[in-house]
């Protein structure tokens, strides 16, 4: 995880005014999201072997993530990079039960070395976000 300086952060604004925005530039609010906070991501890069994306997390300030009048502060935006493990089970030890529960390859490094173009790339696009939020 690399964190990337922003004027953005400590900032606060109603959830659906930031997640409109942010949709703009290509984030989405993630899968694990929960009521009194959440992470918006933008996906910088994908391949086999693995992603980065730059993440802005936000925690609730009035409300709950969901209601329609929730403010939300805006944390320091990071990069992440999630690492899996090429190939196929070479040992053949899964079985079709288990493989229908256990569907999605887990990282192999979840908090992967950061690629210093992931850094540039995130830099650029919280540079965007920031013209925007910060007018």
């Amino acid at each position: 995880m690399e964190q990337i300086q922003s004027g953005i952060e400590n900032q606060a604004y109603p959830f659906e005014d930031l997640e409109a925005i942010l949709n703009r530039f290509a984030f989405s609010v993630g899968g694990s999201w929960e009521y009194d906070h959440a992470y918006f991501d933008h996906k910088l890069e994908q391949t086999d072997e693995e992603y980065a994306f730059v993440r802005i997390p936000v925690t609730t300030e009035i409300g709950t993530i969901g209601e329609k009048d929730a403010h939300v502060r805006i944390g320091s935006p990071f990069v992440l990079v999630h690492r899996f493990e090429a190939g196929t089970d070479q040992q053949g030890i899964s079985g079709n039960i288990q493989g229908s529960f256990n569907q999605f390859q887990s990282p192999e490094e979840p908090d992967a070395d950061i690629d210093e173009s992931y850094i540039d790339q995130a830099e650029i696009v919280i540079q965007e976000v920031e013209k925007v939020l910060l007018q």
